[in-house]
């Protein structure tokens, strides 16, 4: 079933324009007293994917493009691997490739140094976070997602310090997570790494369910996340395997959608925003098989 059908495709459409900038970025939010928010990179990266898979046309497109190539350097780097993922991803989907490839090496040496650090500090330098934004395991995902879709060669060994941050069959800092195992599954994924060495991987992600719909950041926890929920489903996906409360969740992600048209991240606490609407519509995407959430 296509996403439009399970959202209130029209208001969500709305909800991404309002927060288009003059210089074709957007941004965190609407305009305040004339005054526009600064454009974020991971921000229109969201506002493009949510219209992609609603099956809306990118509205001056031209403008946006200019503001996404704005942010390389000369050199051809972006800022850090999270910006570079965010930004060639934008660019796909408006059928562009970033004008120069500089950053390539630049993702090689964050993966390096990723495993450097790992080898150099003992475990507790790696402190578990449930910040999507934040983990530790990040820099080697966005990285290694980058690098995949360049066509770059990649060796799995040098994504094997994450491989040793099993416990429990999920993969963390500290503990494991939800955010966590997915980011170290889809860039081993990236990697060639055979995934199907973590079958029990699925069981974990299942103890993070919550009654009533969504998941948690950690096994047996409380409240559900649109995040975490997001990362679970995805995680789940890489592993060929399908959610056990699929209607449950998908019926959670719904009842996220506030009255502006974005959807929140709980039901409990949270403003709508394009990362939480992103996360949202791309879990719903999965859930109901769309091909639209595919990009």
């Amino acid at each position: 079933m296509k996403i439009s059908a399970l959202v209130d495709a029209r208001k969500l459409s709305e909800f991404v324009g309002s927060r288009r900038n003059s210089d074709g970025g957007y941004s965190f939010s609407y305009p305040i007293y004339g005054f526009e928010f600064p454009s974020s990179i991971s921000e229109t990266y969201y506002a493009l994917a949510i219209l992609s898979m609603l099956g809306e046309e990118i509205p001056d497109g031209g403008n946006t493009l200019e503001y996404l190539r704005s942010i390389q350097s000369e050199s051809g780097r972006y800022s850090s691997p999270s910006v570079a993922f965010h930004a060639v991803k934008a660019l796909r989907l408006l059928g562009e490739k970033p004008a120069r490839t500089g950053y390539l090496q630049q993702l090689q040496e964050a993966i390096a140094e990723r495993r450097a650090l790992f080898e150099e500090f003992d475990s507790t330098w790696f402190s578990a976070d449930y910040d999507a934004g934040d983990s530790p395991f990040r820099p080697a995902f966005c990285s290694a997602r980058v690098l995949k879709m360049a066509g770059a060669d990649m060796n799995w060994w040098d994504f094997e310090w994450m491989i040793r941050r099993r416990q429990d069959g999920g993969f963390g800092a500290a503990v494991p997570d939800v955010i966590s195992t997915y980011y170290v599954l889809s860039a081993l994924s990236c990697a060639g790494y055979d995934i199907n060495k973590f079958a029990e991987t699925a069981g974990f992600i299942e103890r993070c369910d919550v009654p009533g719909g969504g998941y948690s950041p950690v096994p047996h926890g409380a409240p559900a996340f649109v995040e975490t929920t997001y990362f679970a489903i995805a995680a789940l996906r890489i592993l060929g395997k399908q959610p056990t409360n699929a209607k449950e969740h998908l019926l959670f992600l719904q009842g996220l959608q506030a009255h502006n048209g974005g959807f929140r991240r709980s039901t409990e606490i949270g403003i709508a925003t394009l990362a939480n609407s992103y996360y949202a519509t791309k879990a719903i995407g999965i859930l109901s098989g769309d091909g639209n959430s595919n990009n």
